[in-house]
């Protein structure tokens, strides 16, 4: 497994990125442009380090390139615009995150993410301005809850050390945390309802969501379930928010299987190959 890091300018903003690449590609052909690739959109207080081993084992599994980038603010990309404003997911789905794939020559993207970043790739695929394969969502706002909202008072009660943790992964944690919360907690932000686009959505959709998700309820799942055609949601037991830390290697088996959908490989090195046949027995070598 090799890695590459590097940063690109949005609209003049930095954006750090990563890529994960395998010894082998599954599509071994063609150019780079038009090879499937994973995408990974974190939270409102993530970064590309705070996905932890999951994008090393879904490349390594799949046989794909898997990106993740820091959005503005979060992790190494850099700290403008200073705060959220109305409509800020919508803007990172029709400006920023077009214009990452391009700049990365990613022209086939399978999308995941978590939180506000399943969101995100939601409302990209729901209007367009992307045209993935498949979206996979970790704890998706599709609308929002009162629980949201009391999760987000709570967290912010114990902001120092929130703060203090964040600095492990972002230059700007205080930037980052108090600009998240500052959004999220604007009493307009609570008729925020993407729920309309969901019908528009014609790619393979999965949704996973811990039982235990302390800013969501399960109806979070069951509304893209029942709007989004074919779409398939699973609530994950002794779980919450983060999924991928709570649940790693179930978390790890759902996605590379539905990657694996998306993108069929037209012949596997041996490596994919026997990951593949592990995950569908039902072993893993995913994180710990």
């Amino acid at each position: 497994m090799s890695t590459q890091d590097g940063r690109i300018a949005v609209d003049g903003v930095g954006i750090a990125w990563r890529r994960f690449m395998p010894p082998e590609h599954a599509f071994e052909h063609g150019p780079a442009g038009e090879r499937p690739t994973v995408v990974m959109l974190h939270e409102g207080l993530g970064s590309i380090t705070q996905w932890r081993y999951l994008p090393e084992v879904l490349a390594h599994r799949c046989g794909l390139d898997v990106v993740a980038y820091d959005r503005s603010g979060y992790g190494r990309s850099d700290p403008l615009p200073q705060t959220y404003a109305d409509g800020f997911m919508e803007r990172e789905a029709a400006d920023v995150l077009p214009a990452v794939l391009e700049q990365l020559d990613v022209g086939r993207p399978i999308l995941i993410g978590h939180s506000d970043g399943a969101s995100i790739a939601l409302i990209a695929a729901a209007t367009g301005s992307v045209s993935p394969l498949g979206v996979a969502v970790i704890a998706p706002h599709t609308f929002i809850e009162d629980v949201c909202i009391e999760g987000i008072r709570a967290i912010d009660g114990q902001r120092e050390r929130v703060i203090s943790g964040l600095a492990r992964h972002h230059d700007h944690p205080r930037l980052a945390f108090e600009r998240w919360r500052d959004a999220w907690l604007t009493p307009r932000f609570s008729l925020w309802d993407m729920r309309p686009l969901l019908e528009r959505i014609d790619c393979a959709v999965l949704v996973l969501q811990g039982d235990g998700d302390q800013y969501a309820t399960d109806a979070q799942v069951w509304t893209i379930t029942e709007r989004v055609r074919g779409a398939e949601g699973h609530l994950l037991a002794d779980c919450g928010h983060v999924a991928h830390c709570d649940q790693p290697e179930l978390v790890a088996g759902y996605l590379a299987e539905f990657v694996s959908a998306c993108a069929p490989a037209p012949s596997l090195p041996d490596s994919a190959s026997s990951a593949s046949a592990a995950m569908r027995s039902g072993s893993s070598n995913g994180p710990k």
